[in-house]
Formats: structure tokens, C-alpha cells, sequence
């Protein structure tokens, strides 16, 4: 592409988002956009967590045993910088690609007197997250947060890598310094951009809602032909495995360490399992009013018809039936594969959703957002009947 070309929604969407990635390509250290991410990663994980294991290392706290939890003990820090947030980052690698195909066919089904406007609002919505200034706010939302929280970090676990004693107080020791103002916001900072990123796709799929769609009612999907929405919305399934790694691993280290049974966080999966559910769920739900609408509308339209193409079939061929002519055979007729077929749309009109998801692609979702806590449910009930409980539930 040129420059005098002018840039479509399709390739707003190729752009990182992440202030890491925009460097690394900036600087010329990764050729493509998928490498910036990955690249952008591995830097990640390369200010966040290795720095914290050296400084814990030099100054002698991961292994002189005078502390409770070493950093190699700390779950929530080793989920989080880990597994949490590289995989909320490599996850742009899946679900941009998705995005990106998602915006084109929505240009194909969009009516074409309103091309024009959905290239502007598509245009207008992703240009939004592309401001270095959103970036900017993002990040000194991380930081004021991560420095305000150090108070409680220490109140909490005041034996720990994080902490120290000085003159008969806990203060930070140099990793955790290294947490609190680096570390910590880095995280808070990866998790606040990809939500900011998510709220514009969401707008995004609010707007095209209100757009005139070509919407047909005997498609063969069951939804007027929009099952690419959902087929995109179920790669944000990783993003749900790797927010239930971070919640997870919270569980884990306040039950190992303070020694709470893992049945009284019984009503928070409950909740955060609604919560993931409502998150990437409840946006498909924006087009359900133009699906029933569509529904009515060609229940009404193929039930003409087929009343129609079925008092012709029959005054046609009823008479000819009685009175046993063979001027016209049936069988070398049209007629009887067109009534089929007519009759076969309008059943298939019948049938159509009003909502985008179905039964497996919520059950995705469910899977993803409770597949990191079977380490801890499989240490109170035996992995074998939780095995078999899942295979039920899913049966």
C-alpha cells in the first residue's frame, strides 16, 4: 500500500495497540506486527519478573529462609507476570486477526448506500484506541493505583519478598521497590489496555447494530447470516482462561497461606464465572432486536409465498390428478422440487435465533474460565470424580 491510498477500518486494526509493540517497531526490532507483539512479550516478562528473581537472588531473601513466602512461593506474582498477562498480550495474535475479518464482512452486509458511513464509523472508533494520549492515561492510572496499593501489600503479608524490617517497621525491600513502581504498573497497565480495547470493539458492535444490515432470514446459519460475530467473539476465550489464571492464583495463595477452606470462595467463582460471561456474552445480545425483527418479518414474507406457490401447486395438479390426465406427468415437473424448496426455506426462517451464541459457545467460555481452578478444586475433591462430574455436566 502506497501512500496516497487512503486506509481502510481493516488496516486501523492492524496496529498494536500496546505502547511496547509501537516501540519495538519504531526502533526497527521485529519486522511484522505478530513479531512486535510477541517481541513486546518476551520484554514483558523481561522487566516484570526476571529483575524481581535477580534482585531476590543478589540480596539473599529467596533463599535464607527468614521470610514466609519467597517470590518462588507467591502465586498471585508468578500468575500474573507469567501467565496472565503474556498471554493477554499473545492473545492479540488470535483475536485481531478475527477482528480484521469481522470488519471487512461487515462491509459486505452492510446496505450499500451506507458503505460510506460504516468506513467512517469503523474509521472513528479503532482511530480512538490508536491516541498515544489513551495510552498515556492508561498508564498513569497503572502507576498511581500500583503506588497507592503499597500500603496494603504490606499490611497483608508483611513477611514476604516484597517486604522488610527497618528500625522495627515493615517497609519494601529492593524487589519489592522494583514490584511497586515497575513491575505492578506494567501488569495493571497490559490488563487496563486490553479492556480499553475491548470496550471499543464492543462500542464497535453497538453501532453496526444500528446500521441497515442485509440481514437474510432463510440463511443457512440460523442467523440471518451473522455467525461470524460469534465465531469471532469465542476467540476472546483465551482472554477468560487468562483473567481466571490471575483470580485463580489469588484463591490458591490465600487459601495455602491463611489458611481459609477453598469451599467459601464457592460464591466468588460463582459470581466471576457470571461476570466473564456477561463480558463476552452480553455483547452479542446488541443485535437480538434486529434478529427477532428479522425472524417476524420473514415469517411473514416466505408464509405469503409458500401460501402462494402451494394454492398454485394445487390447483395445478389436483385437477390433473383427478381427473387421471397425462398430458404433464408429474414426476418431469419442476413444480414439486420448487414447493420443497420453498417449504424448506420457510422452516428454516422458523428456526432462526434471536441471539447470536448457542449452547457450545457459552460452554467455552464456561470451560476457559474453569480450567485453571481445577488444581484447586482437585485438592479437595479426587481428580478422578471431578473428571467424571465434568463429563457429565458437559454430556
Amino acid at each position: 500500500m502506497t501512500n496516497d491510498e487512503p486506509k481502510s477500518p481493516t488496516t486501523d486494526l492492524d496496529v498494536p495497540n500496546g505502547i511496547l509493540a509501537r516501540l519495538i517497531l519504531r526502533l526497527h526490532l521485529a519486522r511484522t506486527q505478530n513479531q512486535a507483539v510477541v517481541h513486546s512479550t518476551l520484554l514483558f516478562i523481561g522487566l516484570a519478573f526476571v529483575p524481581l528473581m535477580v534482585l531476590s537472588l543478589a540480596t539473599g531473601i529467596e533463599l535464607n529462609g527468614s521470610i514466609t513466602m519467597p517470590l518462588r512461593s507467591d502465586h498471585v506474582t508468578m500468575s500474573r507476570y507469567l501467565l496472565a498477562a503474556p498471554i493477554l498480550m499473545l492473545s492479540e495474535l488470535l483475536t485481531r486477526k478475527w477482528l480484521t475479518k469481522a470488519t471487512a464482512r461487515f462491509r459486505d452486509i452492510v446496505e450499500e448506500s451506507d458503505v460510506d458511513r460504516y468506513n467512517q464509523m469503523s474509521s472513528s472508533c479503532f482511530r480512538l484506541r490508536d491516541s498515544i494520549y489513551i495510552d498515556f492515561i492508561i498508564l498513569a492510572i497503572a502507576f498511581t493505583s500500583s503506588i497507592c496499593g503499597t500500603s496494603i501489600v504490606l499490611a497483608i503479608e508483611p513477611s514476604s519478598w516484597q517486604a522488610r524490617m527497618h528500625e522495627g517497621s515493615t517497609a519494601l525491600s529492593i524487589p519489592g521497590y522494583w514490584n511497586t513502581f515497575l513491575s505492578q504498573p506494567l501488569f495493571r497497565f497490559v490488563v487496563l489496555s486490553w479492556f480499553v480495547d475491548y470496550l471499543v470493539w464492543t462500542y464497535f458492535l453497538f453501532r453496526v447494530s444500528r446500521l441497515p444490515l442485509r440481514i437474510i432470514a432463510s440463511h443457512a446459519d440460523g442467523v440471518g447470516g451473522l455467525s461470524f460475530v460469534s465465531a469471532t467473539q469465542s476467540q476472546f476465550a483465551v482472554t477468560a482462561f487468562a483473567l481466571s489464571c490471575a483470580i485463580c492464583s489469588v484463591v490458591a495463595q490465600t487459601v495455602q497461606h491463611s489458611h481459609v477452606k477453598l469451599q467459601s470462595f464457592t460464591h466468588l467463582g460463582i459470581v466471576f464465572l457470571a461476570v466473564i460471561l456477561i463480558l463476552f456474552v452480553g455483547p452479542l445480545l446488541v443485535f437480538t432486536p434486529r434478529l427477532a425483527q428479522t425472524r417476524l418479518h420473514g415469517i411473514y414474507m416466505y408464509g405469503a409465498l409458500c401460501h402462494e406457490l402451494s394454492r398454485t401447486f394445487a390447483s395445478k395438479w389436483i385437477p390433473v390428478r383427478e381427473k387421471k390426465s397425462e398430458s404433464e406427468p408429474i414426476l418431469g415437473s419442476g413444480d414439486p422440487s420448487t414447493l420443497a424448496d420453498m417449504n424448506s426455506n420457510f422452516q428454516t426462517v422458523q428456526k432462526m435465533k434471536p441471539v447470536l451464541f448457542d449452547r457450545q459457545f457459552v460452554t467455552g467460555f464456561v470451560v476457559a474460565t474453569c480450567l485453571p481452578a481445577l488444581p484447586l478444586v482437585a485438592s479437595v475433591i479426587p481428580l478422578k470424580d471431578l473428571c467424571m462430574q465434568l463429563l457429565k455436566s458437559l454430556m
